[in-house]
């Protein structure tokens, strides 16, 4: 593996795992989170914070996806994108997280088998390159633990 990629890779560990500049990670804030508030809707939100971890989630599937060169995969509905009501329910909370974590994992062992080259690669199907997608799950994780932490409190 080479730099970049390894910065890379480090970035998306520190907002799943912490020490974060930014606060609490994923992964801190799941676990610190009462599971009667993960379904819970606020008028003020569209999404519950169990629907904003399912679209971390969602993301993650989508780089493994095209990272198996898988051309056709997107997410093209609200399911895919946000989840069920069923995964999304404070009972089903213990196996959300769960998936998250074995997801993260999977795109992580992915990625650690990858170089430098890979950054400037096309994704599949898409019109940028792997460079902008791994950078912008970092973002995007950034961005929706912010809204996690509003819903929160």
């Amino acid at each position: 593996m080479t730099k970049e990629l390894e910065r890379i890779i480090d970035n998306m560990e520190t907002v799943f795992r912490g020490d974060a500049w930014h606060g609490p990670s994923v992964t801190e804030m799941m676990n610190s989170l009462k599971p009667e508030l993960v379904d819970q809707r606020h008028g003020f939100s569209k999404r519950t914070i169990a629907e904003l971890i399912y679209h971390l989630i969602a993301w993650r599937r989508f780089a493994i996806e095209k990272l198996n060169d898988n051309i056709h995969f997107s997410l093209d509905s609200d399911e895919a994108n946000w989840g069920s009501a069923e995964i999304t329910s404070k009972e089903s909370w213990p196996e959300l997280k769960k998936l998250f974590t074995a997801t993260h994992k999977e795109l992580v062992e992915l990625l650690n088998k990858e170089n430098d080259e890979l950054l400037d690669k096309r994704v599949p199907g898409e019109f940028y390159d792997f460079h902008k997608l791994l950078t912008g799950i970092v973002q995007h994780d950034t961005y929706h633990l912010g809204m996690i932490w509003v819903l929160w409190e």
